[in-house]
């Protein structure tokens, strides 16, 4: 049973976005009132729950919400914020694995934080992405990595070739708490608002029972994270676009932002590009990472960007250079790197098992990079994978005292129907 009304919910961010659109200088008094609706704050439960996760500080998990009640777990959170008197739990640190080797550090609030948080964002994201730059992409309604990718394949092909592979050293733990709330201020003068945001900001992180308290960054994981990030690196974005570098007759250098993934490509000399990009960061309180950021001429190299690696080619009749764009080499090792884990050895599961577990993973991948020219990448993963489930079968009979020769290879494409269906749209 849904608690909201979808349309109360549209209706009240349709109108927050048209005002912000049509008055670019306006600053939005009023907000919190609206952060307190019934239905924004039920809206606000139906997606927090619809991302799932793991539980916060205060170990409580969804379903023991549900078995006390949605209505009076709400109704407390709806008192606490009429009351204002609503304060927010420290973050529990949890360390992922990241693709390039590493752990990545990400800040789980609990269940009830989240839901707040969410019932802002609904509230502040039509008045922030009404400001937003067109150049970014990332955590923004309607917008997609594909669109990003395909912006810099478009770029490429209008002859941008200089490429400016940038990356942000430790973006969201480096973000000043002080600069961040002023940006947000320049649009939301509601100083409730602005007060909840900064106690997120500083709430702490908990790790081996012990709260740590930062100065500067937003914690991976809150709902709330990707909207201030968005918001703080649109300064960037204006700063980047009234400064002239994308204008034609100067630099022509056009950026590409995914959240802090961003690049910039011109026709000019990339070094100044990457100045002023060096620059304008510093201004932010942030800084390129120096091993990671690097000038590339696509005509004669490669970069990677949002998981593809992009170069340009001579086309067939050898008339003009051609982008293309198809999976990295981090990417095709990251899906064997799933693969292998599925089919390891110890696991001892029946292959229709296994195949329902691969079958999700296959696909994801395929959906996502099958807009590139990914047919030779897709073949090849093809080629892995049945050769590993073929590794796992055969193990598992030979336990039980088959012959290597009495698995026909059909069955992995007819009685467990592997997705290995690789058709590319171009």
């Amino acid at each position: 049973m849904r608690l909201s009304t979808p349309s109360s919910v549209q209706e009240l961010q349709r109108k927050l976005y048209r005002k912000s659109k049509a008055e670019p200088s306006v600053r939005f008094y009023t907000l919190w009132d609206k952060v307190c609706r019934r239905d924004v704050l039920a809206e606000a439960w139906q997606k927090v729950k619809a991302n799932k996760g793991a539980s916060g500080v205060d170990g409580q998990t969804f379903r023991e919400i549900e078995t006390s009640g949605i209505e009076s777990f709400l109704a407390g959170i709806q008192a606490d914020l009429k009351a204002k008197t609503y304060k927010p739990m420290p973050v529990r640190r949890v360390w992922i694995p990241k693709a390039s080797g590493g752990q990545r550090p990400l800040g789980i609030p609990a269940v009830r934080d989240r839901v707040v948080q969410m019932a802002v964002k609904i509230v502040l994201e039509p008045i922030l992405e009404a400001s937003f730059q067109d150049c970014s992409y990332g955590f923004r309604p309607k917008r997609s990595a594909h669109d990003a990718v395909r912006e810099v394949r478009k770029y490429l092909n209008w002859g941008l070739s200089q490429v400016v592979d940038a990356d942000i050293r430790d973006f969201f733990n480096s973000i000043p708490h002080t600069q961040l709330l002023r940006v947000v201020a320049q649009r939301v003068a509601d100083g409730q608002i602005l007060r909840v945001i900064k106690l997120w900001l500083r709430c702490g992180v908990m790790e081996e029972g012990r709260v740590r308290f930062e100065t500067t960054g937003t914690p991976q994981g809150g709902v709330i994270s990707p909207l201030l990030a968005n918001a703080y690196l649109n300064e960037l974005d204006k700063r980047w676009i009234t400064s002239g570098m994308t204008a034609r007759q100067g630099q022509n250098a056009q950026i590409v932002r995914y959240a802090d993934d961003l690049v910039v490509l011109t026709d000019k000399n990339p070094g100044v590009a990457l100045g002023a990009l060096r620059r304008l960061l510093g201004d932010l309180g942030l800084e390129l990472h120096p091993d990671k950021t690097k000038l590339v001429n696509a005509d004669q190299g490669s970069f990677d960007f949002l998981g593809f690696n992009f170069r340009k080619v001579a086309n067939r009749k050898k008339l003009k250079r051609v982008a293309l764009m198809m999976p990295s080499k981090k990417a095709q090792m990251s899906l064997r790197a799933k693969v292998r884990g599925l089919t390891r050895r110890e696991r001892n599961k029946k292959v229709e098992e296994v195949v329902q577990e691969i079958n999700p993973v296959i696909r994801g991948w395929v959906n996502y990079f099958r807009i590139g020219n990914s047919s030779d990448a897709f073949h090849k993963a093809r080629e892995h994978i049945v050769k590993r489930l073929m590794r796992y079968v055969r193990r598992g009979k030979l336990r039980r005292g088959f012959g290597w020769k009495e698995l026909p290879s059909e069955v992995l494409y007819g009685r467990w129907k592997l997705y290995y269906d690789y058709r590319v749209q171009y």
